[in-house]
């Protein structure tokens, strides 16, 4: 990755959102681009003052990401542009990404929207829609390098590239790739426990024979060295929140457009009880 454009809406917690990609842009030697938008909703309404009101907005942000820009280490300085920009907050940005041909977008949680509708209609979910490069969600103060990373995939082209991308923002962090999988027969217990046990042995026998077959192909020869596989059997969203308690990554990484269960977990009410509650960053691609 060689370009990150970060975009923050100048609440307290964009510091937090900045550390994080001055590290990731030192570590990966990239440009770094600070974008902050100033929503054109906030003068639509008042023709008269408009050009003065907007004239304010820039004025102050600019000084604001002043502030940042001083607080950042030379040597990422030396790399790094500020830029505010005025329209709707997922189209500017969309036009930001495509005019530095960025390989990622960084935000934070409540950037221009709460958490709970992250993926709801809102900027985070029309920027993903619209955009074809990863967004990397900053939860954590913390500006430690990525070293330990849960990625879930259901072997989807949409989980693979969030793999993808984690690998390159994260190229010396140690990977546990899981396969979540619904146990068969879920709801129709009517054998004999038993033989329903051994139904379900030889059911779980042959799907990790798949799922191992299949994960053979999916990862590159050159990554298995740092890849630790798994497969997890039970509901998508309550096996992810048992392995990042028990796993304590700094990063999760999901698809959005998945074949099963993964992708439903950034959609509604779910993304609410899931997201807002992980003690990690999250990255989501495609």
């Amino acid at each position: 990755m060689k370009t990150l454009l970060v975009a923050i809406d100048l609440e307290p917690g964009s510091l937090r959102v900045v550390n994080r990609a001055a590290e990731l842009a030192e570590q990966l030697k990239a440009k770094l681009h600070i974008v902050h938008v100033v929503d054109d909703a906030l003068t639509l309404y008042e023709p008269m003052v408009e050009i003065s009101v907007r004239h304010r907005l820039q004025q102050a942000a600019e000084r604001a990401l002043q502030e940042f820009f001083e607080q950042l280490p030379p040597s990422v300085q030396a790399h790094t542009r500020c830029h505010v920009v005025l329209g709707k907050p997922h189209q500017a940005l969309s036009r930001q990404v495509n005019q530095f041909n960025a390989d990622i977008l960084i935000v934070g949680r409540h950037h221009i929207e709460p958490l709970r509708d992250l993926f709801v209609g809102t900027t985070a979910e029309r920027l993903l829609r619209h955009c074809d490069i990863p967004l990397l969600m900053v939860s954590v103060d913390s500006v430690q390098t990525y070293q330990h990373i849960l990625a879930a995939t259901d072997f989807s082209r949409s989980s693979h590239h969030a793999l993808q991308a984690s690998l390159a923002l994260a190229p010396r962090a140690d990977i546990r790739l899981v396969h979540v999988c619904d146990p068969p027969f879920s709801g129709f217990v009517r054998y004999d426990q038993q033989d329903l046990d051994a139904m379900l042995a030889q059911k779980h026998e042959r799907l990790r024979q798949e799922v191992n077959t299949e994960m053979a192909h999916f990862l590159a020869d050159d990554d298995h060295s740092r890849i630790l596989t798994d497969i997890l059997m039970g509901d998508v969203e309550e096996c992810l929140t048992l392995a990042v308690e028990q796993q304590r990554p700094q990063l999760l990484v999901l698809g959005t457009h998945g074949r099963q269960g993964i992708s439903r977990l950034l959609i509604g009410s779910v993304a609410t009880r899931f997201l807002s509650t992980l003690p990690c960053d999250v990255l989501v691609a495609r």
